[in-house]
């Protein structure tokens, strides 16, 4: 029997009385355990009579008839014990009186201390886990329990905006109409005093007679460009140059100017050898294309050539005067006022652009002028009267004017008054007066029809499409050797004999004239170390200009002391800082620049206002996309350490979006920034080397740009901040996202330059958007993320591209200011970020914002060196 019963307990040892509480049936399912939570509406929400966001709350339930209680502040798993006890609700949450766990304070409610929540006020909106109630926009109406704030009214204070620029616009012009009108009344008094047309200028010139001889070009690949040119330009003369394509015109007046360094050959300059270089203030050298700022007046552009480039002696009056009678001297009276205009905006004509072209260097009183075909794009009857006033001018102004011309009509090319006419491969065919070219060709066997233009005849000549009276088997490249021969000042018949005659020719050719390149032996050790000679050429030039401002910074800080002395012992003795010519200094053309640089940003307002409207647009676009983004804190760890496994990493996590709201901030910035950024030097290069190539310094210029700039950033920045907090539920001040937006978009602006720089302007929009999805999005220290970075064997080594980023320091900047404006406490900080980084961060974008610029201006300096001089 007991064997049988040996599974059964022994009644004996059970104790005598059974606890009263244990009930008949322990039920242990799931939906037991729910019960002891019960989802109930917090009582201050159910005793209100506003159905408006009602508030709810966990509250203590009961397990198999077992509850307990909990005082608010707290919240309580199970019953209160020493191993669990109850645990302290954080900021951020509501745990009333009996609360099992803790939930985020209501929306349209606020719980200073999580155990009470406070229906929102009015005038105040309080979205989900507040603290404190927002205040809401003035323009915004905010019944009580709201947790949303949109502020539609600021599209009135954008309307506002818009109506005061139009206004300050329109004072502008009401400003320049009363300028224009002053110059008018006083080009209009000038002419009055004069009978004749006035003289551009009138004072004593000093002569230029420019002397060269043997002026060649042979590249590191042996390729002759230019060989053996020989001449001289006289002063009050003009002198055209002809050639067909590859003839080397245009490398003709870079070896005399010295853009290009020359091979072979020397330049004398009044009878002395000396360089062109040191008067290059003296020097006016017009484009082929029309290099100008479209967007100015003829007057505005005039007038800021002559302030730039004319002497410190003259006052500002004699420079207005000046620039007024180049106005008449060119005929442009009744364009002056009128802006030079582009492909979409229409302006002056084509003739009258080619006149401002040349009245650009006129009006700085230039004693050469270089001119690269001024007739093209230009009718018959416009070409002729741009070369007649070049003739006028080099008469009456006692000039040196050389120009690059192709295919003159008869009537303009006799404005000239000598010819240098090249052929291919660079070499003389002729050079001297106009008047005696037809009678040299005819001595050489190509007599002119009389009813063709003599220019169109010699082109022809030259390019082997007119066969020659005197030989049969005539090459063109024969007409450099009669050159040559002409020159050994032959009589006329033993001239054309020892042309007809094939082995004299020769044989004169083979003792006398100078071989050409594939005819000369060459030493393979030279041509291999010539392959580097174009870099060895630009540095060279490029130390030479260090150099140069070197020298001419200490000349400057010398004569400025002596002036000062001079000043102090009131001396008459005149302080000349610039032996060639005294031009005004850094700081003047720093001014100068800047105020044209002005013109240009704040004349157009059609212009103005769709920049604005593209900031506008980016900021409501993101501020649509951001309008649900906020930050609620992480649940206590206490809720967190019972929760499943795997979705407990994800409860210890706050629900935290500020950081892509921060990203897509600082995408929209870059993207605006860079866009406008790009357009304030990429839209003027041409401009920028024509003025350089004029003595402009590069520092002034670039600092100008960057400081007329700095309105357009700030409003910008006000643009796009108010555009962005329209929906997004900011809890900071609108001051503080505004300075994060306006660093950042310095800091875009800056990128714009560089890309705009290095970049050509047909490709500069796609960089623009490439730099911007990498630095906002790659180099913003979210995707990848901060904390994996120095984990990676990939991405460590750039490790300080992630430093030099402005939108990494951006969002962490909008992180800290905005997660802090909640109150809320955080005990860890995602992504490396620090507390301390506010407000320091700020200097980290000023540092990279700097560095941005420097590398703009480094680029600017170093690239199209040869453009630039």
């Amino acid at each position: 029997m007991a064997d049988g019963m040996s599974g059964v307990p022994d009644l004996a040892q059970l104790p005598e009385t059974l606890p009263e509480n244990i009930p008949d049936k322990i039920d242990l399912s799931i939906s037991a355990f729910t019960k002891a939570v019960v989802y109930t509406e917090y009582y201050k929400s159910k005793n209100s009579t506003n159905n408006r966001l009602r508030c709810n709350y966990f509250k203590i339930g009961e397990v198999n008839g077992q509850t307990w209680t909990c005082p608010k502040g707290y919240y309580c798993f199970t019953k209160e014990t020493e191993d669990n006890p109850k645990v302290k609700c954080p900021k951020g949450f509501l745990c009333p009186e009996n609360s099992q766990q803790p939930t985020y304070c209501c929306a349209g409610w606020y719980c200073p201390d999580a155990s009470e929540a406070f229906e929102c006020p009015k005038g105040s909106w309080c979205p989900r886990g507040s603290v404190k109630p927002q205040t809401c926009f003035g323009l915004t109406e905010c019944p009580p329990r709201t947790d949303k704030s949109p502020k539609y009214g600021l599209l009135i204070i954008f309307l506002a905006f818009f109506v005061l620029i139009a206004l300050f616009f329109a004072y502008r012009n009401r400003k320049k109409r009363i300028r224009n009108a002053k110059y008018n009344n006083l080009l209009q008094h000038m002419m009055d005093e004069k009978d004749e047309r006035p003289e551009a200028v009138e004072i004593n010139r000093k002569k230029y007679d420019i002397e060269f001889e043997d002026l060649g070009l042979v590249l590191p690949s042996k390729v002759e460009i230019m060989r053996g040119v020989s001449g001289e330009f006289k002063s009050g003369r003009t002198c055209c140059i002809m050639g067909p394509s590859g003839a080397g015109k245009t490398t003709f007046v870079n070896l005399l100017t010295e853009k290009v360094r020359r091979t072979t050959g020397t330049i004398k300059i009044n009878g002395k050898k000396d360089s062109l270089k040191r008067y290059k203030k003296l020097i006016g050298f017009v484009p082929q294309e029309d290099v100008m700022l479209r967007e100015l007046t003829v007057q505005d552009i005039l007038l800021h050539s002559a302030f730039m480039r004319l002497p410190t002696s003259w006052t500002r009056e004699q420079k207005k005067e000046k620039v007024l009678e180049v106005i008449h001297f060119l005929e442009l009276d009744n364009v002056m006022n009128s802006n030079i205009g582009n492909e979409e905006e229409r302006g002056i004509s084509g003739g009258q652009r080619k006149r401002v072209n040349i009245g650009m260097e006129l009006v700085a009183d230039p004693s050469v002028l270089f001119l690269v075909e001024p007739t093209s794009g230009l009718d018959s009857t416009t070409a002729y009267e741009v070369c007649a006033l070049l003739s006028e001018i080099a008469k009456k102004q006692n000039m040196t004017i050389i120009s690059v011309i192709h295919s003159p009509s008869a009537q303009t090319f006799r404005q000239f008054d000598d010819l240098l006419l090249l052929g291919k491969g660079g070499r003389t065919v002729y050079f001297g007066p106009v008047d005696k070219a037809t009678q040299y060709f005819e001595r050489i066997g190509f007599p002119c029809p009389p009813n063709e233009n003599p220019a169109d005849f010699f082109m022809d000549v030259t390019s082997g499409k007119v066969p020659s009276s005197l030989k049969a088997d005539f090459k063109p490249s024969d007409l450099f050797d009669y050159w040559a021969l002409y020159n050994a000042n032959k009589d006329d018949e033993s001239f054309r004999i020892f042309i007809s005659s094939r082995t004299k020719y020769d044989l004169f050719k083979k003792t006398h004239l100078p071989k050409s390149a594939s005819e000369i032996k060459v030493n393979p050790l030279h041509a291999f170390f010539d392959i580097f000679r174009d870099i060895y050429d630009y540095f060279a030039d490029l130390f030479e200009e260090i150099w140069n401002n070197i020298c001419g910074f200490f000349r400057f800080i010398y004569m400025s002391i002596l002036s000062l002395i001079n000043c102090c012992i009131k001396t008459k003795q005149k302080v000349e800082f610039d032996p060639v010519r005294d031009t005004p200094n850094v700081l003047t053309v720093f001014w100068l620049d800047l105020k044209r640089a002005c013109l240009q940003i704040y004349r157009n307002l059609r212009t103005f206002f769709l920049d604005q409207v593209l900031h506008l647009g980016c900021g409501i676009f993101i501020s649509i996309a951001s309008q649900d983004f906020t930050y609620l804190p992480q649940q206590p760890k206490e809720l967190c350490n019972v929760a499943p496994l795997n979705l407990r990493n994800a409860c210890l996590e706050p629900i935290d979006y500020i950081t892509f709201a921060g990203i897509f901030v600082s995408l929209g910035i870059l993207f605006a920034g860079m866009s406008v950024g790009s357009g304030t030097f990429g839209n003027e290069k041409v401009v920028f080397w024509r003025d350089s190539s004029a003595g402009q310094p590069t520092i002034s210029y670039y600092v100008a740009k960057v400081v007329a700039d700095i309105p357009r950033i700030i409003i910008a920045a006000v643009m796009f901040t108010t555009a962005f907090i329209l929906l997004f539920p900011y809890h900071s001040s609108f001051k503080y996202i505004f300075y994060i937006d306006l660093a950042l978009y310095a800091c875009a602006f800056s990128m714009g330059y560089f890309l705009s720089v290095i970049f050509d302007k047909k490709i500069v929009a796609l960089a623009s958007t490439g730099f911007s999805l990498a630095w906002a999005l790659v180099f913003s220290g979210i995707i990848p993320n901060l904390t994996s970075i120095p984990s990676s064997a990939i991405l460590k080594p750039i490790k300080f591209l992630w430093d030099c980023s402005a939108p990494r320091w951006a969002i962490e900047l909008f992180w800290l200011v905005e997660v802090h404006a909640r109150d809320f406490e955080i005990t860890t900080y995602p992504n490396t970020y620090k507390p301390e980084t506010w407000p320091v961060g700020f200097l980290y974008i000023f540092y990279i914002t700097i560095g941005w610029n420097v590398l703009a201006y480094l680029a600017m300096k170093l690239l199209h060196r040869q453009k630039q001089k």
